[in-house]
């Protein structure tokens, strides 16, 4: 992905050098958008730190064994998408909910039964709530830093849009659930003993997850809402006799894996600059506000959506493009925030060839044929028109 974003960087540059302009301009202009990066960074720096001493301490241990007993068969697909959906909340990230209690549903499904092109639906819908509306997820942060709107208004706005789709996609599981598999719901214990082998696991292992939430509440700033979270982790991991050097080393491993996706965010970030100076986003301004006269300005997003996506290969340029783009067909900030979330965020996991399909399916073992069940992603942009409309 790195290679591909760099190739198109350069030949944004070539393509301005063409049109007559010179390097140190196009340099600013690459540079105008980095600035946005700078709090979005801090914040992935905090989540690569704050997962990996949630694992170490026994925080990702205590939540997996507490949930592995809800997984029986009769419920197993609305379970693996709610606890799915739960982790992801607490996270903030697809990719790090499917390495976890993802991997766990998928060995369990497989145990008994379920088809795993549904299993695999069920749990990249459930990874994506979260990346959607969690209060840590860095998404949720550049889709608010971009539209320069409030995090925590985004996530009131994100939940009176999707609470419907989530009931649906319950119920299509719930469905789904009586006629995917059957078995003894045993195995869910030794699948779940795999993870939690390590710990002996207390009550108190649950407090860094519990504080993310209860400050979340609150509407605390989500840096300080995470720092808080990370000395928890801290104290629960000294308690439980890890040494600080440990824990220390455990945080550093975490941050370090955040750099490639930092340095992602930053790359993409300058296209947006590259696209408004140069003028390529005049023309896409011109063919977007033309087809508003024949979709709405929600359906505008959404084919911007799709084909920002289906390009871009990945996530998070689609979000930069997409605001970019239809600022004019839907100039009201908030609603343009959401309407991003509700497109952008939770459509390029329905895309096989992105970033956002292929990592979190990987990371399960599922086949690419699960986003076809990945029912509240479809949902989602379905049934939300109405609020554009409000």
């Amino acid at each position: 992905m790195l290679i591909a974003l760099l190739t198109g960087f350069v030949l944004l540059m070539a393509y301005g050098k063409f049109r007559g302009f010179g390097w140190k301009a196009l340099l600013k202009m690459a540079a105008s958008g980095v600035p946005t990066a700078r709090n979005i960074a801090i914040v992935m720096l905090m989540v690569g730190a704050l997962t990996a001493l949630w694992r170490t301490c026994g925080t990702v241990a205590y939540i997996v064994d507490l949930a592995s007993g809800a997984l029986t068969p009769a419920l197993f697909l609305p379970g693996a998408f709610l606890l799915c959906a739960a982790i992801s909340v607490l996270t903030g990230t697809s990719v790090g909910t499917a390495a976890t209690m993802g991997v766990i549903c998928m060995s369990v499904g497989n145990a008994i039964g379920v088809n795993s092109a549904i299993c695999g639906g069920a749990i990249l819908a459930g990874s994506y709530f979260g990346d959607r509306c969690s209060p840590v997820s860095t998404s949720a942060l550049l889709v608010a830093e971009i539209t320069k709107t409030n995090l925590y208004d985004n996530i009131r706005g994100m939940i009176r849009t999707g609470w419907i789709a989530a009931l649906v996609t319950l119920a299509i599981y719930g469905a789904l659930g009586f006629f995917a598999g059957s078995g003894e719901n045993a195995v869910s214990t030794s699948t779940a003993n795999a993870t939690t082998s390590d710990f002996d696991l207390r009550w108190f292992m649950a407090l860094p997850a519990i504080s993310i939430l209860a400050l979340a509440l609150f509407r605390i700033d989500v840096k300080i809402n995470m720092l808080v979270s990370i000395l928890i982790s801290v104290v629960v991991g000294f308690v439980v006799g890890f040494p600080v050097t440990k824990m220390a080393s455990a945080a550093g491993y975490g941050i370090l894996s955040m750099l490639k996706l930092i340095i992602v965010v930053i790359i993409s970030l300058t296209y947006a600059g590259l696209f408004r100076g140069t003028g390529i986003l005049e023309k896409l301004h011109a063919g977007i506000t033309h087809l508003s006269k024949k979709v709405s300005p929600f359906g505008c997003v959404v084919l911007t959506a799709i084909a920002t996506c289906a390009l871009a290969c990945n996530q998070t340029l689609s979000i930069v493009l997409t605001n970019e783009i239809c600022t004019g067909v839907m100039p009201d900030e908030k609603r343009r925030a959401i309407a991003i979330e509700n497109t952008s965020v939770i459509i390029a996991p329905l895309v096989p060839w992105t970033v956002a399909s292929l990592v979190p399916l990987g990371a399960i073992g599922a086949p690419t044929s699960s986003i076809l069940f990945a029912c509240f992603l479809y949902l989602v942009p379905l049934l939300s028109r109405g609020y554009y409309r409000s």
